[in-house]
């Protein structure tokens, strides 16, 4: 979802929802110590010939409280369907495109050394994610091998968005992952009141990128469309909700009671021919699986005249 990982990309280029992720979800007794209000993005755009350019990745640059050294958290938004084995070599291939970039741009001083960096990979797919979040690991030694201390190695922080379908109290990411996980339009609903009363009404950018978000992106992903305008800010996007919902749960109703009044139809055309030629080839059988209201009761009436089955679904 092309429109998913921009929109997500601008939710998190504010530097107040990346102190929250930071906070709530990464449990490091360091992040006590960063100062966020000198946090700074860091513009950077790597590419090499074996690897694509890393656009949609976010760098950012977060001093100590006591003024001595700093961080750099790279942020990787990963939203693909399947986890990645070989995240942890890209990410140790990231991060030295950003020392390389930090030299050669001479941000370093003469006499310093290179930067901590902290890896966080935030990933809301489905599926669990199995593979390894070191480099050593994807190598084919032996922990107590002798070669293993030439081997390169580097370590992810893993952020699973599908541990954590109700988010975290008090948490606007959290409430972020709440709404991706949401169940039905009701939790749906419920989660995105929750993040309009969460960001404050003065934050007027943030609201607007998270309603094209909701509105935009994560509402049809559901199969929840909302009308096609422009959206300014969460309340009318909690607004949109709270008139279309209802409309939603009775068009989910109607349709499933259509669809249980076909498969009736199916299950007695099934047995009425059965009773009259016997046991239905596949064909048959799949054509009225397939079949809508309409010609389940066509072939029924052509039933009472038929002498072969050809003759009911010509």
């Amino acid at each position: 979802m092309a429109e998913h990982d921009s929109s997500y990309h601008l939710l998190f280029s504010h530097p107040e929802l990346v102190e929250d992720l930071v906070r709530n979800f990464v449990p490091e007794d360091w992040v006590q110590h960063l100062d966020f209000t000198g946090m700074q993005r860091v513009n950077a755009k790597f590419h090499t010939e074996a690897m694509e350019q890393r656009d949609g990745d976010l760098i950012y640059r977060i001093p100590h409280q006591d003024g001595k050294g700093e961080i750099y958290l790279y942020l990787l938004l990963e939203f693909q369907s399947k986890p990645d084995k070989w995240m942890a070599l890209r990410v140790m291939v990231y991060t030295g495109l950003l020392y390389q970039q930090l030299i050669k741009e001479k941000q370093l001083a003469d006499d310093s050394l290179l930067p901590p960096v902290f890896p966080l990979v935030l990933y809301n797919g489905d599926a669990r994610w199995l593979y390894p979040l070191d480099v050593q690991s994807l190598i084919a030694l032996p922990r107590n091998s002798a070669l293993q201390r030439w081997q390169p190695n580097m370590q992810f922080f893993l952020l699973e968005e599908n541990q954590y379908p109700e988010g975290k109290e008090g948490s606007t990411a959290g409430t972020i992952m709440k709404i991706e996980n949401s169940p039905n339009s009701r939790a749906f609903q419920e989660a995105v009141r929750l993040i309009e009363q969460q960001i404050p009404k003065s934050n007027t950018s943030l609201r607007r990128i998270a309603s094209t978000w909701i509105g935009y992106v994560i509402a049809p992903h559901k199969g929840l469309k909302l009308e096609k305008r422009d959206i300014q800010d969460l309340s009318e996007v909690t607004q949109m909700l709270s008139d279309k919902i209802p409309q939603w749960e009775q068009e989910f109703i109607e349709k499933g009671r259509e669809e249980g009044l076909e498969k009736g139809e199916a299950i007695l055309l099934t047995r009425q021919l059965e009773l009259k030629f016997g046991p239905l080839p596949e064909w048959a059988q799949g054509k009225i699986a397939g079949a809508h209201k309409e010609s389940l009761e066509n072939w029924g009436l052509k039933l009472l005249s038929a002498d072969n089955l050809d003759d009911v679904f010509e």
